[in-house]
């Protein structure tokens, strides 16, 4: 496929991060305000960004803090333990083949910036990108298309050209963000997090373990 620019979901996509994210709270919670958190809020914690999860926090499980305050701690732990994030599986063999083919890249995350590029420079990844845009850097928020359409709009600004969303390629681990990318008009491939992971039914692609999401990028997009 004629795939001319690839855009990037970050946590959990590029790097392994929902432990790190929970991690955070988990212990700023505790060792701050006294609170455990419960393992049952796992997927809440990772499907919210930071102010969200603050938010529910504060009603919900006693949390009484500044909100700024509260997210300049989860941060300042999130960036000092930085070096313990893994990458995914695959993900140095995909940007590389598609820095080498001369395809432009950049991410498109929900999450906050001072989070996505703690994590990022921490692996050395952001050299690879054209950009990197974060919730600060466009209204709606996933499955809302308005991301990767933002994202769309910059890269034409860059390369100045204009750019058909076919000609693009969303990869991401959470259907929302398929889900984006798709409404979008552009080509997704959905690399899920889990393996037992519902499948987006707006994914042209999809993939879990790294053999089979190398074998899908070389077959499909990084052929001669």
């Amino acid at each position: 496929m004629n795939i001319k620019y690839v855009f990037w979901d970050s946590d959990n996509t590029l790097v392994n991060t929902a432990l790190h994210h929970w991690n955070k709270h988990f212990n700023i919670l505790q060792n701050d305000y006294d609170i455990v958190l419960d393992e049952i809020y796992k997927t809440r914690v990772y499907e919210n960004n930071g102010g969200q999860n603050w938010e529910w926090m504060s009603h919900e499980i006693g949390l009484n803090e500044d909100k700024q305050v509260y997210l300049d701690k989860i941060d300042h732990w999130y960036s000092a333990n930085a070096t313990e994030i893994q990458l995914r599986p695959g993900i140095d063999f995909a940007l590389r083949n598609f820095r080498d083919r001369g395809i432009p890249q950049a991410v498109v995350s929900n999450g906050r910036r001072r989070s996505v590029m703690a994590a990022l420079k921490a692996k050395k990844l952001d050299e690879y990108f054209e950009f990197i845009l974060c919730k600060e850097d466009y209204d709606g928020r996933k499955p809302d298309p308005t991301p990767y359409l933002t994202a769309l709009k910059k890269m034409e600004t860059i390369k100045k050209t204009s750019i058909d969303s076919k000609n693009c390629l969303v990869i991401e681990d959470d259907p929302l963000g398929v889900h984006a990318g798709n409404a979008a008009g552009m080509l997704t491939l959905h690399r899920k997090l889990h393996e037992n992971q519902s499948t987006s039914s707006h994914a042209d692609f999809v993939a879990y373990e790294e053999e089979e999401f190398k074998a899908i990028l070389t077959r499909e997009f990084l052929h001669p």
